[in-house]
């Protein structure tokens, strides 16, 4: 997974995210996720976005060797709360998803919500900055807009390693229940930001 914020003034950003998902830890797409938007910083500790996302899905064990068997155009709008608990770095995600699922045997247009709460906490530093090790945990709820509300659950935990200010790696597990089952995924995730402010910043 790969993730940018490239800030281009105080109040304004965009955000660029593409994620591979594998079936096997062997070369397998499943799925790529490609996701834009505008933030809009309102205050610091509260962002607004809206965008855009292109959801290409595969066939299992033909993966890019076949155009993908359905794909989903997403829009999308959330809010993202952030506070600090002492050594604690707290957000909470408000996403809403206006998506449309398209195939060869049918096309459908679903509405859903999420809600995500996500922690983080340095470990060998008292805040998470340059050459800081720190740990990240997430629990991320999916419901549709319907009589059958649950879609799904994510739960996520990770080690992360502050190579830089606006740059970090984050090796981690994540478990996905649905339904009918839960599947488990190792993910890798670069976060690389980009700050093009000048004397505005300061």
């Amino acid at each position: 997974m790969f993730f940018n914020q490239t800030r281009i003034s105080n109040k304004w950003s965009i955000h660029t995210e593409v994620q591979f998902r594998n079936a096997t830890f062997r070369p397998n797409t499943e799925q790529v996720l490609y996701r834009v938007g505008i933030n809009y910083h309102f205050k610091p500790d509260v962002l607004f976005t809206a965008g855009f996302a292109e959801v290409p899905n595969y066939a299992f064990q033909e993966g890019f060797a076949k155009p993908p068997s359905s794909n989903e155009h997403r829009v999308w709008q959330q809010v993202l709360l952030r506070n600090n608990y002492g050594r604690f770095f707290i957000e909470h995600r408000y996403r809403v998803e206006q998506r449309w699922l398209l195939s060869a045997q049918q096309n459908t247009y679903k509405n859903r919500m999420r809600y995500m709460l996500r922690v983080s906490v340095p470990i060998n530093k008292k805040q998470i900055q340059k050459n800081t090790l720190f740990l990240v945990a997430s629990d991320e709820v999916f419901l549709h807009l319907n009589s059958n509300p649950y879609d799904r659950n994510r739960i996520y935990v990770a080690t992360g390693f502050q190579i830089a200010t606006g740059a970090n790696l984050q090796l981690g597990f994540l478990w996905q229940t649905t339904a009918s089952n839960t599947r488990k995924y190792a993910q890798v995730a670069l976060n690389y930001n980009l700050d093009f402010r000048k004397e505005e910043k300061k």
